[in-house]
């Protein structure tokens, strides 16, 4: 299989200049099992589809890779490409003619923490066109590939980002946590470029999830409903911002924690954009069992969603400001008086019932199969085709591919 790399050189990033991108997404939720890659996965190929004059970058920093697997498949002997990557078997980066680095997220992270990114190193050759390896992808999609040796490579980062100063770096704290970000801004800089950026994570929040969330000014939150509780959203809250401490311990420590840290140095925290949150599946066919007695309640759901609102009407620069005009367009209301009253379209929800249509978008529970098997065939989510020719199968992807370009839709 073939890649495609990138030659024409970048300009230096100037002092102070925005991000020149359309917008830089991370999905992120601090529990395992969300979707976070599937939803990264569809929500890149779609807005790739609906927008075929921007270049869309995503990123995989999930150690597991299992983002990157999805873009790439597997090599013409049927081994993983991206293990092959990893393992410069396959595309390495020749660097001074002589040092060779894995084109994945990883390499570019090894070097920009050990002697920082050379001026001789164009930071879009550690990109991959993944239409190149699968003709049914768009062909504006790149992605900087995941590596399973991320999480090691992290805890060297951790040590280097807390020593007094490493290479060029006068604050490696605040360098090393903005690495990535500073890799899409300079891919940002090509000129006339339009660049969409989606970052899948991984659950813990380690190092790279720092570095990762550090990259994106917003942030879409997968959640369930069978897993939604007041302490997990508190949880949350507390890691990235420092709101609703569980107990006194967090404060104790908080000199350690990230948001501690990134106000301390000026580093940017990313605000929460939209929560996607699947429905609960009780009532829906499930046997009683010692885990269906374990899942919320519908009283339970509902003092958890009055809780974020309280955390959102205490705390509202957490969260991004949305225009009103693109939230009533995807809600298919045959009726605006939900909107009215509104004088500017990026005004705040005031009530309760205004927070839940601008931040939470129910999705159906049905679409994690059938977005699965897209993944996992490596294909877009109308061209899986149903060994049954279901028409439940067909009706359960059109309905996920009209939630997706709601979401398009939002961002």
């Amino acid at each position: 299989m073939a890649s495609t790399t990138f030659t024409t050189p970048i300009s230096s990033p100037i002092g102070g200049k925005k991000m020149p991108v359309e917008g830089s997404y991370a999905i992120w939720n601090n529990r395992g099992g969300s979707g976070k890659t599937n939803l990264t996965y569809h929500l890149a190929i779609k807005y790739a589809y609906r927008n075929p004059d921007k270049t869309i970058l995503v990123i995989d920093m999930c150690p597991q890779a299992d983002l990157s697997h999805a873009f790439l498949g597997d090599d013409e002997d049927g081994h993983d490409y991206v293990s092959q990557i990893g393992s410069l078997k396959k595309d390495p980066m020749i660097l001074d003619g002589q040092q060779r680095i894995p084109r994945t997220i990883a390499g570019y992270l090894d070097l920009f923490t050990s002697v920082g990114l050379p001026t001789t190193v164009d930071p879009r050759t550690f990109l991959f066109n993944v239409s190149k390896f699968n003709h049914q992808l768009p062909r504006n999609v790149y992605l900087l590939c995941g590596d399973t040796s991320l999480e090691l490579l992290g805890k060297a980062m951790d040590y280097k980002r807390s020593a007094n100063s490493i290479g060029p770096y006068t604050n490696p704290w605040r360098t090393i946590t903005q690495s990535l970000r500073i890799f899409v801004q300079k891919i940002g800089e090509r000129r006339g470029i339009k660049l969409m950026t989606f970052i899948d994570t991984n659950s813990s929040f380690n190092i790279a999830t720092e570095i990762a969330l550090t990259a994106a000014d917003r942030i879409i939150l997968p959640v369930s409903e069978d897993h939604l509780h007041r302490n997990g959203f508190e949880y949350l809250f507390s890691l990235l911002y420092g709101f609703s401490q569980p107990s006194s311990i967090y404060y104790y420590y908080r000199h350690y924690s990230f948001y501690y840290r990134a106000d301390e140095n000026g580093v940017k925290i990313p605000k929460i954009h939209l929560i996607l949150c699947r429905p609960s599946s009780i009532g829906k066919d499930m046997k009683i069992g010692i885990g269906t007695l374990s899942l919320p309640k519908a009283e339970e759901i509902e003092n958890c969603w009055r809780f974020v609102y309280d955390v959102y009407t205490k705390h509202r620069d957490a969260f991004e400001i949305h225009s009103n005009n693109k939230i009533s367009s995807t809600l298919n209301l045959s009726s605006t008086s939900l909107f009215n009253n509104h004088i500017d379209s990026s005004s705040s929800p005031e009530t309760f019932e205004d927070f839940m249509r601008q931040y939470v978008m129910r999705i159906s529970h049905e679409i994690n199969t059938i977005s699965r098997m897209a993944v996992k065939s490596h294909s877009p989510l109308l061209a899986v085709k149903h060994p049954h020719h279901s028409y439940e199968h067909q009706s359960t992807a059109q309905t996920f591919d009209k939630t997706l370009n709601d979401i398009v839709e939002r961002i």
